[in-house]
């Protein structure tokens, strides 16, 4: 008997099992985390969220220091169709979108005539800007400020 060839066959079964054990643990880690079931998630903030009005422009149906409260996705302008309708003259039909993206609020241009400014500072149009709390929006002559 060649004990060479015994050990080295030896060699090769033990290292077959070492591999067939980790396959084992793999497929059950596998199947572990696919019936991991989620967690409910915490709630938004963005559904406490408003715009109080600071200063309404000439839109005859905003007062300063009305509330107007937010959805998690609002596009802003003067068209019926839109989800917040200003009647301010200098407010485009589709003037601009304000979003939460579940972590922070968002404020995009449309492409405005008249643009759009945060904090006094006006924004790139199509290119979305992170808010913070408090800040002051700009939208033709309406100014907001993002209150929680």
């Amino acid at each position: 008997m060649d004990w060479n060839a015994l050990l080295f066959a030896f060699k090769w079964i033990i290292l077959a099992l070492i591999y067939f054990v980790l396959m084992l643990l793999l497929t059950g880690v596998h199947r572990e985390m696919t019936l991991r079931v989620e967690q409910p998630a915490p709630p938004s903030r963005a559904l406490k969220s408003r715009l109080r009005v600071v200063h309404p422009g000439s839109d005859p149906n905003l007062r300063p220091g009305g509330v107007i409260t937010l959805q998690a996705d609002n596009i802003l302008g003067s068209a019926p169709d839109n989800d917040l309708v200003f009647a301010d003259r200098f407010v485009s039909r589709r003037h601009a979108r304000l979003y939460w993206d579940g972590a922070a609020w968002w404020l995009e241009d449309l492409g405005s005539r008249n643009g759009t400014y945060v904090n006094r500072q006006a924004i790139t149009p199509h290119q979305p800007q992170r808010l913070e709390r408090g800040a002051v929006i700009s939208l033709g002559d309406m100014t907001f400020e993002l209150v929680e």
